[in-house]
């Protein structure tokens, strides 16, 4: 897991040519005026989604992970809370479900909260288990830019 701010990106395009694409493609500042949904780059190899939402209590969200790919989630405006812990040793809620590349978890009872403002981003790998679109400190309204790059 990475946290930093979205001005940082560059030093994180040595983790692969897809990371650094993603990076560039995050502090280009196009992706604030794009409609919500999921925008190709590189075929199913990198693609984005942009989300905007409420954020919600921890009683309305899960945990999740995924096999194949590492997240880039950038909160470009408002705020959030994100749960954060080793997938090892949680009970598992649903089962992976390969097409969509994410299976679902019970909350534990120790984990990490991330606090994630404005400009900020998290690199998720595969295998570390995420609770975003938490509540910090009341309901936000949230920009959000998911990358998904694939992990050879």
């Amino acid at each position: 897991m990475i946290l930093d701010k979205i001005e940082n990106g560059n030093k994180y395009k040595c983790l692969s040519g897809r990371f650094a694409k993603a990076f560039e493609i995050l502090k280009s500042g196009e992706l604030e005026s794009k409609e919500e949904g999921k925008y190709e780059v590189d075929g199913a190899a990198l693609y984005y989604m942009v989300q905007r939402y409420v954020t919600k209590p921890v009683e309305e969200r899960r945990f999740e992970s995924h096999r194949r790919y590492a997240d880039i989630q950038a909160v470009l405006s408002g705020k959030e809370a994100m749960g954060y812990t080793q997938v090892a040793g949680l009970e598992v809620t649903s089962a992976y479900d390969e097409e969509k590349d994410i299976m679902f978890f019970q909350t534990p009872d120790d984990y990490t909260n991330l606090k994630m403002n404005s400009g900020e981003f998290v690199v998720l790998f595969p295998d570390e288990a995420h609770m975003p679109q938490l509540q910090l400190g009341g309901p936000s309204q949230v920009l959000k830019i998911v990358f998904k790059v694939l992990v050879d």
